[in-house]
């Protein structure tokens, strides 16, 4: 079962080295990080951890990954897990896609090169505002 102290998060990103890189600035900021090289390894991923009983509160995915309309990831994440972030990371060729990559249920749209404290101070931003969301009301 998933320490709820600790977010985990999917680097989705075809380029193992890149991948590697971004999921060790994540683990370097008390993330636990799963890799994806593959949309399908991404659905894989979260139906795995799912079955542990854990749940992803974060996913990176590459903009190309996440434009493919075959594939359709951010529909079929947000099918599996409603409250997961979606932050896309997309090279700047990518960025007419934002539009369509936002109506699909994208929670970020970043044009490459963003620094990795950005990207994580984002993603930080958007699960504390999803944590007071969730929170009681005071009675």
């Amino acid at each position: 079962m998933q320490n709820k102290t600790t977010p985990h998060v999917i680097v989705c990103d075809d380029d193992p080295e890149l991948n590697s890189f971004i999921r060790s600035h994540f683990k370097l900021d008390g993330y636990e990080t799963h890799q994806a090289l593959s949309a399908k390894e991404c659905i894989e991923c979260i139906d795995k951890l799912a079955e542990l009983g854990d749940t992803i509160d974060a996913i990176t995915v590459n903009g190309k990954i996440a434009s493919d309309r075959s594939v359709m990831l951010i529909l079929n994440v947000r099918r599996l897990n409603k409250n997961v972030k979606v932050f896309v990371l997309a090279d700047k060729g990518l960025s007419e896609d934002k539009v369509r990559m936002m109506d699909y249920g994208a929670d970020e749209f970043s044009t490459k090169p963003i620094s990795m404290e950005s990207l994580i101070n984002k993603v930080n931003m958007k699960l504390l505002e999803a944590a007071k969301e969730s929170a009681p009301l005071p009675s």
